[in-house]
């Protein structure tokens, strides 16, 4: 731990303490006698004395989570931003890693999670925050930085804002470099993302946190290099899905079937990536197609309006035709906002046109393919518009 008590009773941290170790210090939550340990490699911090029963406080926090939380607490200082390191919240029965107030209204509490979690604890912890007036964000530590490809825990912490979309955090504590990772996508149906990321150092001449919490208005925009939209290779994956007798995909062919398609005639709308799809969890085409399919069955001029929409998304959801990744923070909203967006794309490609907020109308039926050469051809030229 990084906070401890003295005699007075008085807060004190470890990296103000590292002179005086003749004082005695005591743990703020069990109040059991604790002492500073420092070294010329580790950093410096309190720690129980063998066989404490302290419920609280672990002892078996790793380097790289001690040092973390220091480099947050002296970034957020030197910014004259008010925090506290390890405040116990005794409503909550919790105890973030560090509680900041951007202004006097809302307090928010920072957990930088280097360890693993299960997602029923980060639930109960999301939520006693959000109950009890508190915003709540997570950083995370080196083992669960975002790669090429999202995991499963990884998702559990991916936000959502307005303008950014899907964003992720994660602390370089070596670097002493903070990473949002921003704007989101997977790619088609494998877990291989794509982003755009903004880095920076804390410190306070290179970075203001209030304007980067606040706003999320970078001076600067970096990129992960986007895989290819391949939707040549997506056509392939079904096939070749079909031959090894994916469940899913078969499940998709044999439904398809049904309305008198193949994997040929699929048309070009089943395939285009739609913003948002991050949150998404089953098969892209499937849910694409029966949401296409609900709009072939009207005719030409037929008016959809919202409620319609919103009836629709309700029944696919009920239904488990399409089923969304367990994202804790990412709200329901956002999650219907990503089916919207399709709506968007149907619009763009003519099959709708949008008259009013709230209102489309149906204006042509998607084309179907005749053989694979011509969608072969189709699905070739979107991906150079993709890749250009």
């Amino acid at each position: 731990m990084l906070v401890a008590v003295n005699a007075h009773n008085q807060h004190v941290y470890a990296l103000d303490e590292q002179k005086n170790t003749h004082q005695k210090f005591y743990c703020p939550q069990c109040n059991e006698p604790v002492f500073l340990k420092k070294g010329l490699i580790k950093q410096a911090h309190f720690t129980h004395f063998k066989n404490s029963n302290c419920a609280i406080f672990s002892e078996g926090e790793t380097e790289e989570h001690v040092l973390g939380k220091s480099l947050l607490y002296q970034w957020f200082t030197q910014q004259d931003i008010p925090c506290q390191l390890e405040a116990y919240l005794p409503n909550l029965k919790q105890r973030p890693d560090l509680l900041i107030w951007l202004d006097e209204q809302t307090p928010i509490a920072i957990e930088f999670q280097c360890s693993a979690l299960s997602a029923q604890r980060m639930i109960e912890r999301t939520s006693g925050y959000n109950e009890n007036g508190y915003k709540v964000y997570w950083i995370l530590g080196h083992n669960y930085h975002l790669k090429d490809k999202i995991t499963k825990f990884q998702r559990l912490f991916v936000n959502e804002h307005k303008a950014l979309g899907c964003y992720f955090l994660e602390l370089h504590v070596n670097l002493k470099k903070l990473t949002i990772h921003y704007q989101i996508c997977e790619d088609g149906h494998s877990s291989r993302i794509a982003c755009h990321y903004y880095q920076f150092k804390l410190t306070k001449k290179e970075t203001n946190m209030k304007k980067i919490i606040q706003q999320l208005d970078f001076p600067s925009l970096n990129y992960i290099v986007e895989p290819k939209k391949r939707l040549v290779q997506e056509h392939y994956f079904l096939n070749k899905g079909r031959n090894y007798q994916v469940p899913e995909i078969v499940s998709f062919q044999k439904h398809i079937y049904k309305c008198g398609d193949s994997l040929i005639s699929l048309p070009l709308e089943v395939y285009l990536p739609v913003r948002g799809q991050l949150v998404i969890k089953s098969l892209p085409y499937f849910w694409k197609y029966i949401f296409l399919e609900w709009i072939m069955n009207k005719s030409i001029g037929d008016v959809i309006t919202k409620k319609d929409f919103m009836n629709k998304v309700k029944y696919m959801i009920k239904n488990e035709e399409v089923v969304f990744h367990l994202m804790p923070l990412i709200s329901n909203k956002y999650k219907i906002k990503c089916l919207e967006n399709y709506m968007v794309i149907l619009n763009e490609r003519g099959i709708l046109a949008m008259v009013s907020n709230s209102e489309w109308i149906v204006q042509k039926k998607p084309t179907r393919f005749k053989n694979e050469k011509e969608k072969i051809d189709q699905l070739s030229i979107f991906d150079q518009l993709f890749e250009s």
